[in-house]
């Protein structure tokens, strides 16, 4: 059976994009050559299921999603996640701390720069810079 008219490749490259990885990441993830998946993105080769279901882990979504228009309820879930974690790490704060934390989320509305952070705050990469990301 032919799936090139699904354009699965193209739904798997959006949905690794909107997870801000790259190939290499997205293929260490799934422990998929990153080869591969660069010739399943550009429609080149068909997935198997089980190369599907690798990726869809890789990307922390459901297969389903890969075949469909659920990106939005994924990326939905993930401000869910987010915004419960925003709300466990202000709560018992004083006021001024949050307006503090707050005011420093808004400022974080490029993703390229919010990534950055996370990486500096996770990883101790303090060498990573941000200048010209502003």
């Amino acid at each position: 059976m032919d799936y090139k008219h699904l354009n699965i490749g193209g739904r798997i490259r959006f949905l690794r994009k909107q997870a801000g990885l790259t190939l290499n990441q997205l293929a260490e993830m799934a422990d998929i050559d990153g080869g591969f998946i660069n010739c399943i993105e550009n429609g080149k080769k068909t997935p198997s299921l089980r190369t599907l279901v690798k990726i869809a882990k890789g990307l922390n979504v459901s297969v389903v999603a890969i075949f469909s228009g659920l990106d939005l309820e994924v990326k939905d879930v993930l401000d869910h996640q987010v915004s419960s974690q925003v709300r466990a790490i202000l709560k018992g704060k004083p006021q001024q701390e949050r307006e503090k934390f707050l005011a420093v989320l808004k400022t974080l509305k490029n993703r390229e720069i919010l990534s950055a952070m996370f990486d500096i705050l996770h990883t101790g990469n303090r060498g990573r810079r941000l200048a010209g990301k502003y």
